[in-house]
C-alpha cells in the first residue's frame, strides 16, 4: 500500500518526504528543547541581576538604618532605581512598616509575611502581584553591626522585562530555525541534484526519447555508479530489443523467401507436368505432318507454288517440334543421372554446339583456371544449361562477343559467367527473365523457354542463377555450382 502511495510521487518529492521533513523535525525539536533550557537559564540570569543589585545596596542601607540617617536610604534607593533593571525598592523595619520606597506602584501591605522574612533572616525571592502587574520580588534581611535584623529590604522587577527578553529570544530562535530549515531543504536538494538527480533526468529524458521512437538512441553512463549500472542496463536491454527484432526480422524475410521458393517450385511444377502433357499430346501430329508433306514434296508434277507451300508447312512443324523438344526438356523436372564431369568439358562441348547454330558471326571467348575442377552433374542437363545460355546471349541483337568463364571461390563452389556485348536486358523486365514463355525478342523464332530450363536445372543442382550487367556492357547471368566434398572415383587409366 505505501509503495503505491509512494509511486505517485517523484523521487525529489520522495526525499522531502523522507528526509528533509524529519530532519526538519529533528532540528525543530532540538531548538525547542535547547530554547527552553536557554529560557529558564535567562530567567535565573535576570534574577540574579535583581539578586545582585539588592546585595549591592544592602550594607549601605543597614548602616544608613542603623544610624537612622534615612535620608541616606532614600538616596541609595534613587540611585538603584535608576539603574534601568528596577521597577522599584522598598525599606521596611523590624516591624515590617515600610520606611522609604522608590518606584511606579506602592506593593501591598504585608506585615506578617514581610516580619516572617525579617525574623528569618533569610533571603527569598518569588513572583507576585503589585497591582496587577505580575512582578519578581527579592527579599534581603537588613542587619546592624551586631548582628540584630533592623529591617527589610525589597527590590522588584516586572516580569514582562523577563518574558520581553524571552519572546525576543524565541523570535530570534524562530528566525534562524526558518533559515536553518531553507538552507539545509536547499542544501540537501541541491547535492541531491548534483549528485543523482540530474542524471537521474538525463536517464528519464532517454527513455522517453526511446519510447517516442528513438530505438537507436543510448543513454549516456555518467553520474554514481547504481545510475551508470541502470544506463548499462537500460542499453543493454534495447540492445537486446535490436537484436531480437533483427532476428525476428531475418527469419521473416528467410521464411518470405522459402515461401516465394515453394510457391515458385509449385508453379514450375505445375507448368512442368502440363507442358510434359502438351509436348506429349503433340509429338505424334507434327510428325504425321511433316511426313505427309515430305512425301507431298516428292511428286514430280507439283505445281512450284504448292511446293514452296509445303516446304513452309515443314519449316513451322520444324519448329513446333522445337518447341515441343523444349517443353519435353522444362516438364523432365529431374536429372536422370549424375556423374563426375571436367568442368572445362562440358563449357567446350556447349560451346562447339553454340557456334554449329549460330554460325561465324559471334566470337566466342572460354576463360577459366588452370586447375580444372571436377563436377558432380548430370552431364547432359548442365550442358543443356550452358548451350541455353550461350544460345540466348549469341542470338541477342547487335551481339557479336560472348564470354563464358569460371573459378573456385572461398566457399569451394564454382562460379561461371556468361556475359555478351548486346543492348542487355531493360529494368522493367528483370523480374521476368526466367518465367516461361517469356521473351523480349518479337521475331517469332524464340519460344521463352531456354532461360525457364537453365533456371530449373540449377536449381537441381543446388545452385543459383543471377542476372547481372555485364563488363561487355550487355547482359550476364552468373551461375554458382556447389562442389561435392567427395573426391571422384575414376577409372584406371582415366
Amino acid at each position: 500500500m505505501f509503495s503505491k502511495i509512494l509511486s505517485r510521487f517523484s523521487l525529489r518529492s520522495v526525499l522531502i518526504i523522507n528526509v528533509i521533513i524529519p530532519l526538519i523535525f529533528a532540528i525543530a525539536a532540538a531548538a525547542y528543547l535547547g530554547l527552553r533550557a536557554m529560557e529558564h537559564t535567562i530567567e535565573q540570569r535576570l534574577q540574579e541581576d535583581v539578586q545582585l543589585v539588592a546585595r549591592a545596596i544592602r550594607l549601605p542601607v543597614s548602616y544608613s538604618l542603623e544610624k537612622e540617617r534615612f535620608g541616606s536610604v532614600s538616596q541609595a534607593l534613587q540611585s538603584v532605581f535608576h539603574i534601568g533593571r528596577v521597577y522599584g525598592a522598598y525599606i521596611y523595619d523590624a516591624q515590617g512598616e515600610q520606611i522609604a520606597a522608590v518606584g511606579a506602584v506602592e506593593p501591598e501591605k504585608r506585615q506578617k509575611d514581610l516580619k516572617e522574612v525579617v525574623e528569618g533572616g533569610e533571603r527569598k525571592g518569588k513572583y507576585e502581584k503589585i497591582q496587577g502587574r505580575r512582578v519578581y520580588s527579592y527579599f534581603v534581611p537588613l542587619f546592624d553591626t551586631t548582628g540584630n535584623s533592623n529591617g527589610l529590604l525589597q527590590i522588584t522587577r516586572k516580569k514582562s522585562d523577563f518574558e520581553d527578553y524571552i519572546q525576543r529570544l524565541r523570535i530570534l530562535v524562530a528566525a534562524i530555525f526558518a533559515g536553518t530549515g531553507l538552507f539545509v531543504s536547499g542544501f540537501v536538494l541541491l547535492g541531491f541534484h548534483r549528485a543523482a538527480g540530474r542524471y537521474f533526468t538525463e536517464l528519464t529524458r532517454s527513455m522517453a526519447r526511446v519510447q517516442e521512437g528513438e530505438r537507436s538512441h543510448r543513454a549516456e553512463l555518467k553520474g554514481p555508479k547504481e545510475i551508470v549500472t541502470l544506463a548499462r542496463s537500460l542499453n543493454g536491454m534495447l540492445d537486446s530489443v535490436d537484436r531480437s527484432e533483427e532476428e525476428i526480422d531475418k527469419r521473416r524475410k528467410e521464411q518470405e523467401t522459402l515461401e516465394n521458393k515453394l510457391r515458385e517450385s509449385e508453379k514450375m511444377a505445375a507448368i512442368g507436368q502440363l507442358a510434359a502433357g502438351v509436348a506429349h499430346e503433340l509429338g505424334a501430329p507434327l510428325s504425321l505432318i511433316d511426313g505427309k508433306a515430305q512425301r507431298c514434296l516428292r511428286d514430280k508434277d507439283m505445281k512450284a507454288a504448292h511446293g514452296q507451300s509445303l516446304q513452309d508447312i515443314r519449316q513451322q512443324v520444324q519448329r513446333m517440334s522445337e518447341i515441343v523438344r523444349q517443353l519435353l526438356d522444362f516438364g523432365k523436372g529431374a536429372m536422370q543421372e549424375r556423374r563426375w564431369a571436367r568442368t572445362a568439358q562440358l563449357v567446350g562441348s556447349a560451346v562447339a554446339t553454340v557456334k554449329k547454330e549460330i554460325g561465324e558471326r559471334t566470337d566466342f571467348h572460354i576463360e577459366g583456371p588452370s586447375s580444372d575442377p571436377w563436377l558432380y552433374v548430370d552431364p547432359l542437363r548442365f550442358e543443356q544449361a550452358l548451350i541455353n545460355l550461350l544460345r540466348n546471349a549469341a542470338q541477342a541483337e547487335e551481339t557479336t562477343r560472348v564470354r563464358i568463364t569460371w573459378e573456385l571461390n572461398q566457399f569451394h563452389e564454382v562460379v561461371f559467367l556468361v556475359e555478351d556485348d548486346g543492348p542487355g536486358i531493360a529494368e522493367e523486365v528483370k523480374p521476368k527473365i526466367f518465367e516461361p514463355f517469356f521473351s523480349t525478342r518479337k521475331n517469332g523464332k524464340n519460344t521463352g523457354m531456354g532461360l525457364s530450363v537453365v533456371h530449373g536445372i540449377i536449381q537441381e543442382h543446388e545452385g543459383t542463377i543471377q542476372l547481372m550487367d555485364s563488363e561487355l556492357g550487355g547482359a550476364g547471368f552468373r551461375l554458382v555450382l556447389p562442389m561435392q566434398s567427395k573426391e571422384p572415383q575414376l577409372e584406371q587409366g582415366e
